[in-house]
């Protein structure tokens, strides 16, 4: 097997890995372009009520900053992530709106070395065109409000 080594022709290399690099860029291109949702995700929030965009963006804000908390023993920041949490179902609730009524992204918890956490959330769809069962949809979309790192 041959590898890029400066004796070999580097040229080969960096048109391999130009080659690989436009492959994959493709794959991961967005299905409609436009904000980064494909679109039958894209159909599904816009149908919801306009109360459970804002529900959605809070509640995966607050799901970082309790995992921040959680990753930093800082019991009081967990503890004011956890209220926020329960107001923003409040909020929901005074609205007439049940938090099952809008669709949440799944939000996921993975431990890092030192004790730490790390958190990422996104939508699971089903993947009808591609090799795989699910693909994933990362939440907030490009553009979207920054969320708080929890490292």
């Amino acid at each position: 097997m041959r590898t890029c080594f400066p004796w070999t022709r580097p040229w080969r290399c960096w048109a391999s890995l130009t080659g690989l690099l436009l492959l994959g860029g493709c794959q991961l291109a967005p299905a409609n372009g436009g904000d980064g949702l494909p679109a039958e995700l894209a159909a599904r929030l816009a149908a919801e009520p306009a109360a459970c965009g804002a529900y959605r963006d809070d509640y995966v804000r607050a799901f970082h900053r309790h995992v921040a908390a959680l990753s930093r023993h800082d019991d009081a920041a967990r503890e004011r992530a956890g209220e926020a949490l329960r107001r923003l179902r409040r909020d929901l609730a005074e609205q007439g709106l049940d938090a099952d009524t809008c669709s949440r992204p799944r939000c996921i918890i993975e431990p890092l070395q030192g004790g730490k956490l790390d958190s990422w959330c996104g939508f699971r769809l089903a993947d009808r065109d591609g090799p795989n069962l699910y693909r994933w949809v990362t939440w907030p979309p490009s553009g979207g409000a920054p969320t708080e790192e929890s490292p």
